[in-house]
């Protein structure tokens, strides 16, 4: 591997596509960023959070006795992300939704279902003068 800046950027590629850029020592202090993306077998990628999602939580939780400090010490979060996630004031990440679905025993996320739409072709008709004429 061979660090070229190609189009502005500094990236590794291999030998032969270094010549795409111009190759270009790295200081030892670079260190690529490498970001994996876990998959999992539910293909959990297709999953979009529920609707009303923080009244859904904040309804579960009071079900059960518990204060939003008791659902945030228990789950390992703070009071004010609780709150937050329950005012849907933010969008919980993967981890927290997690978190939350295990210990409330619930489901935040549902199936995202892409409709493609078929595009249906006009039919083409001739130009009348009233398409090409504009009267003032």
């Amino acid at each position: 591997m061979v660090s070229a800046r190609i189009e502005g950027a500094v990236i590794e590629v291999c030998e032969r596509c270094s010549k795409f850029g111009t190759k270009v020592n790295v200081s030892p202090t670079y260190t690529p960023i490498k970001k994996t993306i876990k998959v999992s077998e539910l293909g959990e990628t297709d999953l979009e959070l529920v609707p009303d999602y923080g009244r859904i939580i904040a309804r579960v939780r009071e079900s059960k006795g518990l204060t939003r400090y008791d659902l945030a010490k228990k789950i390992n979060e703070k009071e004010s992300v609780i709150k937050r996630v329950e005012d849907e004031e933010l969008e919980p990440d993967e981890e927290l939704i997690r978190k939350i679905e295990d210990f409330l025993d619930i489901r935040l996320r549902e199936k995202n279902e892409t409709v493609v739409l078929q595009r249906r072709e006009k039919k083409k008709l001739p130009l009348t003068v009233g398409d090409v004429v504009e009267i003032s």
